[in-house]
């Protein structure tokens, strides 16, 4: 059977690379393994073949990649040539081979990565490595033609950290940097067999997918979710038990039980996909229950459409939808059921020892039957995620109590959901061919009717993992965004209420605020040696979080007393903002005219100019009332400094909304930005090409990057009145020491141990400086009245901030010369790490620990 097992049965005897012609062929390859600074070890190797033009394959080397001679020849130089359906899936090529032609040979420069992070052996290029309990072997396997051939040079890099074992004995180099060298040609090719002890984390990464290993694995992941789920619990109960007024408004009703019936659906989703990876595979292993494991196909297929309905159940959108997701479900159960009516075999795998089942599979179209059936599956799960954002909206405008408010949306909505139905799956098959010739590249081509077969079983059981794969990757990212429209809308309707607090939001809005940054914003980056970092992070983030609000409350600028227990917050209103911006506006004409004076020296209208001050410091809006009206400010507060810390909107609520629009719009530079250095730099776009939501992924980040940005955004509006600093852009540095919390601590372990820190501090930089911009322009915003005085927003900040031009200028420059050096530091290191290879056939993964922030 064609397969990865073939490579070792070349036959001695065969002899079609003519070898005797490649005696006079010079070799180089050199090998670099790779620890520090990466979640697993990696290894790149490179391979330089010089062949003599007299050798008679020699001229195949310069044909198309895809002809038959081309790969016979680049079998002979590179692989085994006696084995005609190569296959790796453990390394990844930059690019093909380079081929330059000399006045006398034909070169060949081939280069090859592996990433070491299951117990299987990495063959890659001409290198093996072979993992152990704790010691891993790095063996040069030669291509047989290139036996004779004159290995000039061998180098291996071993990355810092000396050998344990050395064979044979290098001709020079140094203890981490070993050179074998021949001055001639002739003679037996050195054997070189090094044995290596990687670091800890890196061997127990490795091993990580062993059983009984995996299930804490396992645990990890949803350790988050056993945590974040009795919060919900707990937070629901304080909603119903704390209603803004007296009776709850049908709107805080219908959001309150959005939020429990979502979190509760969410949660069992969460296990029952966790299960549905691991169950199966525990089962093999212990061969037991073998229904389970043997069918496992129409078990995903299954529970993912049960999933899918669930979510239509919940969104209740309008017949119409309904009855399609209902049809489409049908057809997926019949498929799952009755696999044989469509040409499949009795359990979803196909396997190159059963010729007749590929054949049928073949004449029965039933690629495309279950590629309809993936489709379907995924109809399902877009009507059901659009009806239930909808309801999750409509929620916060119901007006009858006890009402469920309906997912109801437009049929172009449905058309939509129908087209991305389409495309998913046949993305996925499409990259899956481009897999294919990743790692089959030398294999004899379509000539063969074997590797036909061969090539149409890989295909199709790749795409059988579709069912399996797409929850895991799909449930989390809308897990995370409409959790945080379920928050959203659980403020809004608390907000809208009879008798809610205007100027800042209650204790019970304040912890929605708080689960809300700390669950579905701030980032809880990466994993350790297979631990999820959010065990260290999100104590740190509450922390931090604690420690702004709990010291930074009090010297906010509203909560400066007024009089003796009667701080500002409880005496101003929305009322009071003509005056405020008048007063404001006062205030700084008249220090601009004390700055005139300065080299006057003339007193008497000085004094006249400080008596006006005097009285702008005074309490006096219409409509003032005793005690409070005549009474002078805090001394550290003047009118600017009021009218700033109000903000630009009446209410808590509207404030948090105006910050959110803010920082959208300043966040697509920054997203665009991270989209390049997330999915696009480097190797990382090449890697789109060949994974299964590759270019679908690019699409749901920009929209998390955005919708996390607008959470952030958000927060920051909302809690305006409660953060200190007297300014926009002080308040947003509080908040982004939050932020930025969780990626210092995950860059100290990463420094530590040596692993990937990533580009998680260009991530805390780009959320700075949109929080930054976003303080910025709610503080124009709320001068928005005097546009018309000034020519440009900028002229306007200026004398809000009363600042001199020439300080700002050269303020702004250093900030962008910073700006410039920091993001060039972080983007011209090494290339982000991909992992090359697929899943394997006995096993599935997870969804990403990463809940917070940008998915």
């Amino acid at each position: 059977m064609p397969g990865v097992g073939l490579e070792g049965t070349a036959r001695a005897q065969d002899d079609d690379c003519l070898s005797r012609q490649l005696k006079s062929a010079k070799v180089t390859t050199s090998v670099s393994v790779k620890h520090d600074g990466e979640d697993f070890t990696k290894a790149d190797t490179r391979l330089v073949v010089e062949v003599p033009k007299s050798w008679s394959l020699a001229p195949d080397l310069l044909l198309n990649g895809d002809t038959v001679e081309y790969r016979a020849a680049m079998r002979c130089v590179l692989r085994y040539p006696g084995d005609p359906y190569p296959y790796r899936d453990t390394e990844w090529r930059p690019w093909p081979p380079r081929v330059t032609v000399q006045k006398s040979s034909i070169t060949v420069e081939h280069r090859a990565v592996t990433v070491v992070d299951d117990v299987r052996d990495r063959d890659f290029g001409p290198w093996r490595i072979t993992v152990g309990k704790r010691l891993w072997t790095l063996a040069l396997v030669r291509p047989l033609a290139l036996d004779k051939a004159w290995w000039r040079e061998i180098t291996v890099d071993l990355g810092g950290r000396a050998a344990r074992k050395v064979s044979p004995t290098p001709t020079k180099g140094s203890v981490t940097n070993l050179i074998w060298t021949r001055a001639k040609a002739g003679g037996k090719p050195p054997e070189v067999r090094i044995q290596i002890q990687p670091p800890a984390t890196k061997a127990m990464t490795a091993r990580w997918n062993e059983r009984p290993w995996y299930l804490v694995g396992s645990l990890t992941l949803l350790s988050y979710d056993f945590v974040l789920f009795p919060v919900l619990l707990l937070l629901v109960k304080r909603l119903r038990r704390t209603p803004v007024s007296l009776a709850p408004t049908p709107a805080e009703e219908a959001t309150r039980r959005n939020l429990l019936l979502w979190a509760c659906l969410m949660f069992a989703a969460v296990l029952a996909f966790e299960a549905d990876d691991q169950v199966p595979r525990f089962l093999g292993d212990h061969q037991v229950f073998m229904w389970w494991p043997e069918h496992r196909v129409a078990v995903h297929l299954v529970i993912s459409t049960l999933a899918g309905g669930c979510l239509v159940l919940f969104g209740r959108p309008r017949p119409a939808a309904g009855a399609a997701a209902s049809l489409a479900a049908a057809y997926v159960a019949v498929v799952a059921s009755a696999p044989g009516w469509f040409g499949l075999p009795a359990d979803h795998w196909l396997s190159t020892d059963y010729v007749a089942d590929i054949e049928l599979f073949e004449q029965s179209w039933g690629f495309l039957w279950f590629g309809l059936a993936c489709g379907c599956l995924v109809f399902v799960w877009m009507v059901g995620v659009a009806a239930t954002l909808v309801r999750l909206r409509r929620a916060v405008d119901v007006q009858t109590l006890g009402t469920v408010p309906r997912g109801d949306f437009p049929h172009w909505v449905l058309v939509v959901c129908a087209g991305a139905a389409a495309l998913l799956p046949a993305m996925s098959v499409w990259a899956s061919q481009n897999m294919w010739e990743q790692q089959s590249w030398l294999s004899v081509g379509n000539s063969d009717v074997e590797y036909v077969h061969w090539r149409i079983t890989e295909l199709y059981n790749n795409l059988a993992w579709f069912p399996s794969d797409w929850p895991d990757w799909f449930l989390y990212w809308i897990w995370w965004l409409s959790l945080m429209g379920a928050l959203i809308a659980v403020l809004r309707a608390r907000a809208a209420a009879p008798g809610a607090p205007p100027v800042n939001p209650g204790a019970t809005e304040l912890l929605v605020i708080n689960v809300l940054f700390v669950a579905e914003i701030v980032p809880t980056p990466g994993w350790i040696a297979g631990f999820a970092m959010w065990l260290l992070s999100v104590p740190s983030i509450l922390l931090t979080l604690y420690l702004l609000l709990t010291l930074g409350r009090p010297r906010s600028v509203l909560a400066r007393d007024l009089l003796p227990g009667k701080p500002l917050n409880t005496v101003i209103q929305e009322s009071h903002r003509g005056w405020l911006i008048e007063s404001a506006r006062k205030y700084r004409d008249l220090h601009a005219q004390l700055r005139r004076l300065e080299q006057g020296q003339q007193d008497g209208k000085r004094a006249e100019l400080e008596e006006k001050l005097d009285q702008l410091h005074r309490w006096n809006p219409p409509g003032a009332t005793a005690p409070y009206v005549g009474t002078r400010l805090p001394d550290s507060v003047d009118s600017v400094e009021l009218a700033l810390a109000w903000g630009p909107r009446g209410t808590w609520w509207l404030n948090g909304c105006r910050a959110a629009f803010f920082a959208v719009l300043i966040a697509l530079p920054a997203t665009a930005v991270g989209v390049w250095a997330e999915q696009l730099r480097g190797p990382l776009w090449d890697d789109n090409f060949t994974q299964r939501v590759g270019f679908v992924d690019i699409v749901t980040y920009a929209i998390g990057s955005q919708a996390a940005w607008a959470g952030a955004g958000f927060v920051l509006g909302a809690l305006w009145r409660l953060l200190p600093g007297r300014r926009g852009p002080t308040k947003a540095l509080g908040l982004s020491l939050v932020y930025a919390t969780p990626a210092a601590g995950h860059w100290i372990v990463t420094q530590v141990l040596g692993q990937f820190f990533g580009n998680w501090a260009l991530d805390a930089a780009l959320t700075l400086l949109v929080l930054t911009l976003t303080g910025v322009a709610m503080d124009i915003d709320t001068f928005r009245q005097e546009g018309h005085y000034w020519p440009t927003k900028a002229a306007l900040l200026l004398s809000v901030y009363q600042l001199r031009t020439a300080s700002v200028q050269v303020a702004f420059f250093v900030a962008q010369l910073v700006a410039l050096v920091s993001i060039w530091q972080q983007m011209k290191g090494n290339d982000p790490m991909v992992l090359i290879q697929p899943k394997d056939p006995s096993e599935t993964s997870g969804g990403s620990p990463d809940t917070g922030g940008p998915p």
